[in-house]
């Protein structure tokens, strides 16, 4: 079956600017009708726009698809969509538990159920370490090495709610503890008290064990990147090089 450019636009569900796009970059080259401008599409092209689509939701930009679709064989792209499947399916199943999870407290805060500690977190620690994955994995291993980023993933994958709630409590105070020192700049018993209680975080965020050397990395990254220079500084200005100063000075 033949399609015109409105009709196959329509039937993918973009538009028809995109498909001349991938006409005018030989991405998804239209055919002509003698003596006609029409672009008329076969059903050998709707099999193509098709592997495009995948591929963008794959997140690949249209260089790389329009290599992918040159330099990939029939089998070997089969077993690229496996792979995609699978991850999909992986993500359903996370995302399934995260939305039974906030059913049931929905549940529980109505009186309608009661959740145990654990079913609490079922769920949210291991949508935090994929979130975590995906912005910092390689930066982590490319700084601190693979067994240091296998040992911080498998710590925090085995958090006890106690840990947790400990983990998170030391975030908060470590907050709290900057706001301080900002107010009463010279008061370096503060200063001390909040290198403490970063390694005490850091500490558990790594497993169990602690490297002076990559905490002084970590604090200096902390006021170069502006991912994390941000987050401690929505609290305060300043508040990532104050806390930066303290752990170059006590480690």
């Amino acid at each position: 079956m033949n399609y015109k450019i409105s009709e196959l636009a329509k039937l993918a569900g973009i538009s028809t600017r995109t498909l001349r796009h991938y006409d005018d970059i030989g991405l998804l080259p239209a055919k002509r009708k003698k003596d006609s401008i029409y672009r008329i599409y076969d059903s050998k092209d709707v099999d193509l726009l098709q592997h495009i689509l995948i591929l963008k939701e794959m997140e690949f930009d249209l260089d790389h698809i329009k290599t992918i679709m040159k330099n990939i064989n029939h089998e070997k792209r089969i077993l690229m969509f496996e792979k995609h499947l699978y991850a999909l399916n992986e993500k359903k199943m996370k995302i399934n538990t995260i939305i039974k999870n906030v059913e049931n407290t929905i549940k529980a805060m109505k009186g309608e159920k009661t959740m145990n500690d654990y079913d609490k977190f079922e769920g949210l620690k291991d949508h935090m370490i994929q979130k975590n994955d995906d912005e910092f994995k390689d930066e982590v291993i490319r700084n601190w090495g693979q067994e240091a980023y296998d040992s911080s993933k498998k710590a925090f994958k085995h958090f006890t709610k106690e840990t947790y709630d400990a983990f998170q409590e030391l975030a908060l105070k470590i907050i709290t503890t900057l706001k301080l020192i900002q107010s009463d700049n010279h008061n370096e018993e503060l200063r001390k008290q909040v290198y403490e209680l970063h390694k005490k975080w850091l500490t558990i965020a790594w497993g169990g064990t602690y490297h002076p050397e990559a905490h002084k990395n970590l604090v200096e990254m902390y006021v170069s990147d502006e991912r994390f220079k941000a987050y401690y500084d929505q609290h305060g200005e300043g508040l990532a090089e104050i806390l930066r100063d303290a752990v170059i000075k006590y480690t």
